[in-house]
C-alpha cells in the first residue's frame, strides 16, 4: 500500500508539474502575442525622426572614439526600432535596414567580429533608403553617408580590439596651423580656416575616432606657434598662430615632437612663444635634448626627438643618440624616437637613414618615427622592430598644393609581458591630406579613407617599401567595404 501511494503521489506531481509548464509556455506565448499586438506601424513623420536621430548617434559614437555611452545610445535606438510593426512596405523595409547597420556597429564592440559586417549590410541599407525615396518622395531624411558609417565603425572596432595590459598609440606626420609667408593669399591656413568657419575641432574634425580611442596621440608640429614677426632669412618660415594649439586638447592629442627644422624659425623668442603655447593647453612635448617620459597604461615610456636632416647628420651625432638611447632603454619601459630626417619627397631612405635607423634599434629603442620628407616613405621591418621613414604630411599648412595628398595614422600596440616591453601590432589608417576632393588645394582637414582610395594608399606603402631591404609588404587596417 505504501508503494502504491508514493507512486500515485510521484504520478499526480507529474500531472501537476506538466500543467505548470504549459500554462507558463502559454502565458509567454500570450505575452509575445500581445507584445507583437502591441507594437506600432510606422509612420512617414517617425521615419524622418528616426533618421535624424541615427545620424546624430553615429556621429557622436564616431567622434567620441566609440565611447561606451554612445554605444549605449545604439543600443536604445536599436531596441526602438524593435518596437515597430513587421510590415511589409518601403517604410518598414528601411527600418529593418537601418537596425541591421546599426547591429553591425554593435558587434565590432565585442573585439573578434568579421571586419566585414557592416560592408555587408550596408548594400541593402542604401538599396531601402533609395526605395523609400521613390515610393515616398516627399519624406526628409537626414541620411547618415558612408563616411559616417565608416568613422563610426571605425570607432567601436578600435575600442573592441583592445586589450587589458595593452596600450594603443596613434602618430602622424607632419602639422603646421599656418603658412610661409609667400603663399598666395586666398590658399593660406588662415584664410581658408575662417572661410570653412573654422573651429577647435574643424582640422581633426575626422581624425577624431582614432584620436579618441586610443590611450595616446602624437603629432609632429612643424611649424613655430608665434606671433613674433622677426624670422630667419631663409625658405619656408612656417608660422602659426598660439592659439590654434587649442586644436590638439580639443581632438584628443596629448603630445608634440618639436624635433624638425621649423620650430625655431621665429628665433629663440618664437621657440619660446611655441613652449607657451603648448604648456598653456597642457600639450606635452619633445625635442633634442628635452626628452618627455609618460606613464601610459602600465607602461613607463620615453619620446626622444632628434633633427637630423643631411646637414645634420654625423658619426658624433649617431654615437650620442645611440647613447642616450642606451642611457633611458630598460627591458620594462618603452623608447620611441622620433627621427627628422632625409630627402624631402623622396619615396625611399638614403644610406645614412638606413645606417642611423638599425643602430638606433640596435641600442634597444622599440621603434622609429620618421619626418621631413613631406610624403611616405619606405617602412623597414629590422630584426621585428619598425623604422617608419617618414610617415607623410598630415594637416600641414605650408602644404598649400598638396606636394602629396596621400599620408596616414600609425597605430602602434604594446603590452608587458614577463616585465618585458613587447610590441603587439601595427596598424595603418589610410587617410588623404584634405577632405573636400581637390587635388590642388589643401583645405588642411585630413580624411581618413575607405575603398579604392585606402587600398592605393596601401597599395603605395608597398611599392615604395618593396625595393628596400626588409621592407614591410603587409598591412592591417580596417576597411568594412573593400
Amino acid at each position: 500500500m505504501k508503494s502504491y501511494g508514493l507512486l500515485s503521489i510521484i504520478f499526480m506531481l507529474f500531472i501537476l508539474t506538466g500543467c505548470t509548464a504549459n500554462e507558463a509556455a502559454n502565458t509567454e506565448a500570450i505575452d509575445d502575442e500581445e507584445k507583437t499586438a502591441q507594437r506600432k506601424s510606422l509612420t512617414k513623420e517617425e521615419v524622418e525622426e528616426l533618421s535624424l536621430q541615427s545620424l546624430q548617434i553615429i556621429q557622436r559614437l564616431a567622434s567620441s572614439g566609440g565611447a561606451s555611452e554612445e554605444q549605449q545610445k545604439v543600443k536604445e535606438l536599436i531596441n526602438r526600432l524593435n518596437q515597430y510593426k513587421d510590415e511589409n512596405n518601403s517604410l518598414n523595409d528601411y527600418s529593418k535596414n537601418l537596425k541591421n547597420c546599426l547591429l553591425a556597429l554593435m558587434d565590432y564592440s565585442a573585439g573578434n567580429a568579421d571586419e566585414k559586417a557592416l560592408g555587408k549590410a550596408y548594400p541593402d541599407y542604401k538599396a531601402a533608403v533609395e526605395r523609400l525615396k521613390q515610393e515616398e518622395p516627399g519624406i526628409e531624411l537626414s541620411e547618415p553617408t558612408q563616411y559616417d558609417w565608416f568613422y563610426a565603425a571605425a570607432s567601436v572596432y578600435e575600442r573592441g580590439r583592445k586589450k587589458d595590459g595593452e596600450i594603443t598609440l596613434t602618430f602622424v606626420g607632419d602639422n603646421s596651423f599656418g603658412t610661409y609667408p609667400e603663399t598666395p593669399e586666398h590658399l593660406k591656413f588662415d584664410h581658408v580656416f575662417k572661410a570653412n568657419g573654422g573651429d577647435n575641432h574643424y582640422v581633426f574634425k575626422n581624425s577624431l575616432p582614432w584620436f579618441n580611442s586610443d590611450d595616446f596621440t602624437i603629432i609632429n608640429a612643424e611649424s613655430a606657434f608665434t606671433n613674433e614677426t622677426k624670422a630667419e632669412n631663409k625658405m619656408w618660415r612656417i608660422k602659426s598662430n598660439p592659439a590654434h594649439v587649442a586644436f590638439l586638447p580639443a581632438s584628443g592629442v596629448e603630445a608634440a615632437n618639436l624635433a624638425n627644422n621649423h620650430t625655431k624659425d621665429y628665433f629663440l623668442t618664437g621657440y619660446e612663444d611655441t613652449l607657451e603655447a603648448f604648456a598653456e593647453n597642457n600639450v606635452a612635448v619633445f625635442n633634442d635634448g628635452m626628452p618627455l617620459k609618460e606613464k601610459i597604461g602600465k607602461i613607463e615610456t620615453i619620446f626622444l626627438g632628434y633633427d637630423c636632416r643631411m646637414s645634420q647628420q654625423s658619426p658624433e651625432f649617431l654615437a650620442r643618440i645611440v647613447e642616450e638611447v642606451k642611457t633611458y632603454k630598460r627591458k620594462d619601459n618603452l623608447v620611441i624616437v622620433n627621427m627628422h630626417w632625409g630627402v624631402e619627397y623622396r619615396e625611399t631612405p638614403v644610406y645614412y637613414q638606413t645606417q642611423f635607423g638599425r643602430s638606433i634599434l640596435d641600442a634597444g629603442a622599440d621603434i622609429i618615427m620618421g619626418g621631413h620628407p613631406h610624403r611616405l616613405e619606405s617602412i623597414e621591418n629590422y630584426n621585428g622592430k619598425y623604422i617608419i621613414y617618414s610617415m607623410g604630411d598630415y594637416a600641414f599648412g605650408a602644404d598649400p598644393t598638396l606636394h602629396s595628398r596621400q599620408t596616414a595614422m600609425f597605430r602602434l600596440r604594446f603590452a608587458k609581458e614577463n616585465d618585458t616591453v613587447v610590441m603587439k601590432g601595427l596598424t595603418i589608417v589610410p587617410t588623404l591630406e584634405n577632405s573636400d576632393g581637390s587635388t590642388s588645394e589643401n583645405n588642411y582637414q585630413p580624411l581618413p579613407v575607405f575603398g579604392k582610395e585606402a587600398e592605393d594608399i596601401i597599395n603605395e606603402l608597398i611599392t615604395i617599401s618593396s625595393p628596400i631591404e626588409n621592407g614591410v609588404t603587409e598591412y592591417d587596417y580596417f576597411d568594412p567595404f573593400l
